[in-house]
């Protein structure tokens, strides 16, 4: 019989082996680097300060725990961030997995004021949770996670100037734009997008700034690489985005892969090839860092984003759920 047990009981130290274990499975599995994550976790919980459970048989209360989970609160919404089980305690229905689920779900669900709870669990193959998911209520998105390998870049190739054009409008490196800029545009480009029912944050200006700081000073996303994030600026005027008509933002996940964690483009200047033009400027760039690979994840129901990387040679390498839960829905 396993106890599930708060998670701010526990000192950093008892969940070294299950890190490693999961750190080991995101290196596997999709090509990161989850040490950055894990140390940061690993502070969390010896400050006592990151709500959660964690998984123990009776009556070893003295035993590592065999999996956890944790949650985090942002204003009225909960978010789960994270949910591991030791390899070797796992079963064909994730049996541990769902306890713990169960038990965060209960948690945040009973949280005065929460009106929302958002999960994306990347380790976990597409459908492995949905029951556990759909029978609280949570609505399902699939997603897929790509990666494209990177060639060399050609010998003695100049590097590009630091501002190239499309069409009419200035490819220019991240530190052109400010991040009230960034937020319009993120804001603008997700208006009735499936992506902004997955992620509240786009709907709003306030939450577009607090997701583009989670990923240029948080380590969830990797490490930030200013050099290989570009937005696309008119050439004249101002549009409604304050001249910012497109983005593409790129962070370090491992010595030698990047992942691409946001592009976006105006509606009104989607299908004209700015998107296909910013990734290609992205991923130039990464060339000539020599890194090996560059991965992204897209929402499955987004057909156009995804033929898109496709065709530019983007191959899945898993496919996971997101899932949303409303009060009231």
């Amino acid at each position: 019989m396993a106890d599930v047990l708060d998670l701010r009981q526990f000192r950093a130290s008892r969940l070294d082996a299950l890190l490693a274990a999961e750190s080991r499975e995101w290196n596997e599995l999709l090509h990161w680097d989850y040490g950055p994550s894990a140390d940061l976790i690993r502070q969390y919980v010896d400050a006592r300060i990151l709500p959660g459970y964690v998984l123990l048989d009776r009556p070893s209360t003295s035993a590592n725990p065999h999996g956890y989970g944790f949650f985090i609160y942002e204003a009225r919404k909960g978010m789960i961030g994270n949910l591991f089980v030791a390899p070797e305690q796992r079963d064909p229905s994730h049996s541990r997995e769902r306890l713990l689920l169960e038990h965060m779900i209960a948690t945040l669900r009973a949280s005065p004021g929460l009106e929302r709870i958002e999960a994306q669990l990347m380790s976990f193959p597409s459908a492995a949770l949905a029951p556990a998911f759909e029978a609280q209520g949570f609505r399902r998105f699939r997603r897929v996670f790509l990666e494209l390998r990177l060639p060399p870049p050609p010998p003695d190739e100049p590097a590009p100037p630091p501002v190239t054009r499309f069409g009419d409008v200035r490819l220019e490196p991240w530190g052109g734009a400010s991040f009230d800029e960034a937020a319009r545009l993120i804001q603008l480009a997700y208006q009735d997008h499936v992506d902004s029912r997955i992620n509240d944050q786009y709907r709003s200006f306030a939450g577009a700034i607090r997701f583009l700081h989670n990923i240029a000073h948080y380590p969830g996303c990797g490490t930030f690489d200013p050099s290989a994030s570009f937005f696309a600026r008119a050439g004249g005027g101002l549009s409604r985005a304050s001249g910012v008509e497109g983005m593409i933002l790129a962070s370090r996940v491992r010595a030698d892969v990047a992942h691409i964690t946001q592009v976006c483009v105006l509606p009104e200047r989607q299908h004209q090839g700015l998107g296909r033009a910013l990734i290609a400027r992205c991923l130039a760039q990464l060339s000539r860092q020599r890194l090996a690979a560059a991965t992204l994840t897209v929402t499955a129901d987004n057909a156009a984003a995804l033929g898109l990387y496709r065709r530019l040679g983007f191959v899945p390498l898993a496919e996971f759920d997101a899932y949303v839960w409303e009060r009231g829905a």
